[in-house]
């Protein structure tokens, strides 16, 4: 997982300041402000734009569950089994990432954000009722003919005694549990580079898995990771936000492939993925998963049954012994 980028455009800088949540906020009450915000803020950085950087902080979480089994239950990962999905973690930091993008430290609207990309990896195993301390802060903004990416870099650690110390601590000087990076896209007018993009063929990997997406899975998933954006949850939310029906959240399709493809491994332990969301899932949906593996690497994609058309293109990494 590479955290650092040659053509970023905007990168924080300053001392840094940190924004400590003692709570989860309310989501509802975070959107409201961010269409507010929209209304305001540009979808473009101004040139002169100058990233603080800041981190959002949230100390002394402890892992549910509850949340854990209902998380597991809707992404399809076996319910006899112990432990936490490595990607159960990555849902801990929707609050964080809308308080962040709601702040000041963020310079564009933060609506109209279309996840494009997430990668994470465990580098201690987890089970239920761990407390830890959680870290969201932007690494950099970075413009391209489809508009502006915004990359953000989340950490949990193993509980501390001063986390808002550690906020910019380098991370060999973390006690780390998962480090993830997830991507943005904020779709601007862009000057584009002239010339014909050759086509690109594909070649699909070899189906392994046929899984049917009802119509209530954003519904069921916005409930334990609250992310509730409208979008998700019924066709007549969906088409204010430009889409005919609810689609699917990326990461619940980053760990849908996951719940299959550590069944298919034989459940050992998990050190990494990495997605690259394509085009949404629309809802009710039939989809294909497909993989192939390579020593303890798999490549994968989920795509449209009927179409063929690729939703999510991802690697998987596991370890052939225990963490």
């Amino acid at each position: 997982m590479n955290i650092m980028t040659q053509d970023a455009v905007f990168i924080p800088s300053g001392q840094g300041r940190v924004i400590v949540m003692n709570a989860c906020p309310s989501i509802p009450g975070l959107f409201s402000r961010m269409i507010i915000l929209s209304m305001v803020r540009t979808i473009t950085p101004a040139p002169d734009t100058v990233l603080e950087k800041a981190c959002v902080v949230y100390p002394n979480v402890t892992i549910d569950p509850d949340k854990v089994n209902r998380f597991k239950k809707v992404c399809g990962y076996d319910m006899g089994r112990s432990g936490v999905p490595a990607t159960f973690i990555q849902s801990m930091f929707i609050g964080m990432m809308s308080r962040f993008i709601s702040s000041s430290f963020f310079p564009i609207s933060p609506m109209g954000l279309i996840q494009t990309g997430q990668s994470f990896n465990l580098i201690q195993p987890v089970s239920p009722g761990l407390k830890m301390d959680l870290y969201c802060r932007m690494l950099d903004m970075t413009r391209t003919e489809k508009g502006i990416i915004s990359r953000f870099l989340m950490e949990a650690v193993v509980v501390g005694d001063n986390p808002e110390t550690m906020a910019f601590a380098k991370s060999d000087e973390k006690a780390l549990v998962w480090q993830g990076i997830a991507t943005y896209l904020t779709r601007s007018k862009t000057r584009k580079t002239k010339g014909k993009k050759q086509p690109h063929q594909e070649i699909p990997l070899p189906e392994k898995e046929i899984i049917d997406v009802p119509e209530n899975t954003g519904r069921r998933y916005a409930a334990v990771s609250r992310d509730v954006n409208p979008h998700h949850l019924y066709a007549w939310t969906a088409r204010p936000m430009g889409f005919k029906r609810p689609i699917a959240h990326g990461i619940w399709s980053m760990a849908r492939a996951g719940a299959s493809l550590e069944k298919a491994t034989g459940y050992p332990p998990l050190t990494g993925m990495d997605g690259a969301l394509k085009l949404p899932i629309f809802m009710p949906a039939r989809i294909t998963l497909g993989y192939t593996f390579s020593g303890t690497d798999a490549l994968f994609e989920l795509r449209d049954k009927a179409k063929g058309v690729p939703h999510l293109k991802g690697s998987f990494r596991f370890s052939p012994t225990k963490i």
